[in-house]
């Protein structure tokens, strides 16, 4: 599916993963425009988190291009893509727990090239989510679940990044902090940045995204917009549960 007269910023062409010889990504091709929140949706082992791990390069591909702004990115090294425009929040948020929320924002800047921009961006980011200055002397540790996981996505911001992809956002929050974690994801797209989500609640997902796309056993077999997906009788029998 294409979004005609959308500016592309990231692309995926024919991309495979094998791990020890089992497939676990085949001939994916998919592509995120500017100003988009494109989902990835699917049950637990389809594949999601490893077609973002080859995004940042922290897995090769076995096969395929993957593009930002057209140049590729499929050869190059985790802190290139970052600079090139690529920031990765994982699963898990991985926050540095006895470090207080600034430290761990600051961390996110390193390829910002002046303690301006570095100013510049935190400013961006307490804007974004006013509990992170509010709580920026505590440790990262001792913040719900929920914060922590602004905390994550915030720096995440600190870089900048042309294209912002979240895995599982939402794994393990209670139902009240799933919808405010995803508010969140749009509240961060509404403010200028493109974001790719990859998300097991696929009711929500495909609620907030512009566009998705369905991955079963590494593999798309349903894409269209989050309205249509919704309304898909295939979504609705394999995943909500209806």
């Amino acid at each position: 599916m294409r979004t005609w007269g959308m500016i592309t910023v990231l692309k995926l062409q024919s991309v495979s993963v094998n791990y020890g010889g089992i497939i676990a990504v085949s001939g994916v091709s998919f592509e995120v425009c500017r100003g988009e929140i494109v989902a990835i949706v699917g049950s637990n082992g389809a594949g999601k988190s490893t077609i973002l791990r080859a995004i940042s390069a922290l897995i090769r591909p076995s096969g395929g291009e993957i593009t930002l702004d057209g140049a590729r990115i499929d050869g190059m090294r985790p802190h290139e893509v970052l600079r090139m425009g690529v920031a990765h929040v994982p699963e898990g948020r991985l926050l540095f727990g006895k470090m207080s929320v600034k430290d761990n924002l600051l961390t996110g800047a390193f390829t910002l090239e002046s303690r301006e921009k570095t100013s510049k961006a935190l400013e961006q980011v307490y804007a974004l989510f006013p509990r992170l200055r509010e709580r920026e002397q505590q440790k990262s540790e001792t913040l719900s679940g929920g914060e922590q996981q602004m905390l994550a996505i915030g720096r995440a911001l600190m870089a900048q990044p042309k294209v912002l992809m979240l895995d599982e956002p939402s794994l393990g929050l209670m139902p009240l902090l799933v919808r405010q974690v995803l508010h969140f994801v749009k509240r961060v797209n509404e403010s200028g940045t493109t974001v790719l989500l990859v998300e097991q609640n696929v009711r929500q997902a495909l609620s907030l995204a512009h566009r998705a796309y369905v991955l079963q056993t590494g593999r798309i077999v349903a894409e269209g917009t989050g309205r249509e997906l919704l309304n898909s009788e295939m979504v609705k029998r394999a995943y909500l549960g209806m």
